[in-house]
Formats: structure tokens, sequence, C-alpha cells
């Protein structure tokens, strides 16, 4: 009798942690990625360069962010205002600035999308100078999640280098080689 119980309680153990993990929220990352396009050859100086970015981020954590931050209705699978509201927030919580220079690299925002629980959001940069170095803010949910990371993935000629924002550091910088 005692073995029956034993495993009974240790059936019982077993799914209450398994059910807890499976209601716990999932961790908070962002993803974004910089790719510097330029053609072999140039020097950009015929603005045939360009900077894209792409962020994609849990749509749970971003209508949280609108809620919370924004005070905007968050339905980002149904509400086009919503998502321009959230496309605009992420276009100001993410930088980029020319390290040599100082000067801001101006970031267009392309717009957005919904794709399997995440949303993603586009920018892009013509630039008419080659970049060497990159300095990179990337604060995006960090103001309404505070366990928030984002890593950023840049990639141009050689491997793909990663950066990881947490706790909002502030800028790091990448260096074109």
């Amino acid at each position: 009798m005692r073995h029956w119980f034993r495993r009974l309680a240790s059936l019982w153990l077993g799914l209450s942690a398994l059910s807890g993990g499976a209601a716990a929220h999932e961790q908070a990352i962002g993803f974004s990625e910089i790719t510097l396009v330029q053609p072999l050859g140039s020097d950009c100086s015929q603005a045939d360069c360009r900077i894209e970015v792409a962020h994609r981020l849990s749509i749970h954590d971003a209508e949280s962010t609108l809620m919370n931050v924004l005070g905007a209705r968050a339905d980002l699978i149904g509400d086009f205002e919503a998502q321009q509201k959230f496309e605009a927030y992420v276009a100001r919580q993410f930088t980029l600035i020319d390290a040599e220079t100082e000067m801001p690299v101006t970031l267009n925002l392309l717009g957005g999308e919904v794709e399997r629980g995440h949303y993603w959001v586009y920018q892009e940069a013509l630039i008419d100078t080659p970049l060497t170095v990159l300095s990179i803010e990337h604060a995006v949910l960090m103001d309404a999640i505070p366990n928030q990371t984002n890593r950023v993935n840049v990639k141009h000629l050689g491997p793909v280098k990663t950066l990881v924002f947490s706790a909002n550091p502030g800028p790091q910088t990448f260096r074109f080689d």
C-alpha cells in the first residue's frame, strides 16, 4: 500500500511541476537582425548601400507594452492602428549611430506583420558613405518588461556577430571589418 501511495504522490508532484511550467510566461526575448547591404566594390557614394533591420517580438509582450506603456488598444492581430502605434514605438526605441561621425543613421519604418505568435517590424536606411563602426541602442520592450533581453545579429561580409541587450545597458558598438 505504501508503494502505491508513493507512486501516486510522485506522479502528482511530477504533473504539478509540468502544469506550473506550462502556465509560466515564456522568456522575454526579442530578436533583431541588422544587415549591411553593400555591393562588391562599392564605396556607397552612389547611395547604393543600405542597412536592413528586422525585429521579431512576441505578440504577447508587444501587446502588453502597448497597454502598459502607450496606453493603447492592444490587438496587434486585428487592429491596424495598434500595429502602427507599436511599429512607431519600436522605431523610437531602436537607434543606430555612425560612431565615427556621431551622426544618427536615419532608419525608415517600412511596416510590420504578424507571423506565428510574433510581430515583425522592418526598417531600412540608405547610406552614402561606408560605415566602419556602428553604435546600436536597443531598448524595445525594456520599459514594460523588466527582464526583457534583446539579441541583435549583425550581418556583413564576415561571420555574424551577436550583441545582447538586457536591463537597458545603453549603446553597444559593432565594427565592420
